[in-house]
């Protein structure tokens, strides 16, 4: 991973601007986040968007020691993609404690049956909570994470301009949308052709 300890030590320079860059980093968030339905939205996570959550972890719980922050990187370490998939946040709002009751179950095995598609490809599913392996389908929860695997094939044709659409195939939950065309050149960025990633 390339967020290390070193990133949460070094001391912004004296010209560095806190809200502007705040304001930089929302922007970025927003433009990397797709609602699904009125209730599932997805948080498309890359390096600056970890790196941001991470930090205000940091700040909250108060962690200054490099064991502390080592620790919290390697809790966020599988949500960034490796340059063969998508990784993703989703977030099941539901505003009203009566309708999470209700319905964060259905919603809870909606998460898992989410999916992308190409034109004239296969869906791609979603593979849901790795870290936590079926604790979400016994115990319902509002966030789940998602790994969108992609074929070689796949990400050379999203890399060349093709559209994709992104879904939900859970027979309570049917939405499909097309994904716009500004937050899909985003996600292109996190493709690298077959052969290019690090070791």
């Amino acid at each position: 991973m390339s967020i290390t300890v070193s990133d949460f030590i070094t001391s912004p320079s004296p010209t560095f601007d806190r809200r502007s860059h705040k304001q930089r980093l929302i922007a970025h968030r927003r433009a990397r986040s797709l609602w699904l339905g009125p209730c599932m939205r997805l948080q498309f996570e890359d390096e600056l968007t970890l790196r941001h959550q991470i930090q205000e972890v940091l700040r909250a719980e108060r962690v200054t020691s490099a064991e502390g922050m080592q620790q919290e990187i390697d809790t966020y370490a599988h949500l960034l993609p490796d340059g063969s998939n998508w990784k993703a946040t989703l977030m099941i709002e539901l505003p009203d404690a009566h309708q999470r009751q209700r319905e964060l179950p259905l919603l809870n095995q909606a998460a898992h049956q989410v999916y992308v598609e190409l034109p004239g490809q296969p869906r791609v599913h979603a593979q849901a909570n790795e870290d936590l392996p079926d604790r979400h389908l016994t115990r319902p929860s509002a966030v789940h994470f998602l790994r969108f695997q992609f074929p070689e094939p796949w990400r050379a044709a999203l890399r060349a301009g093709s559209t994709a659409r992104l879904g939900c195939a859970h027979a309570q939950y049917e939405f499909r949308r097309v994904i716009p065309p500004a937050t899909l050149e985003r996600l292109r960025c996190d493709l690298v052709p077959a052969g290019s990633l690090a070791a």
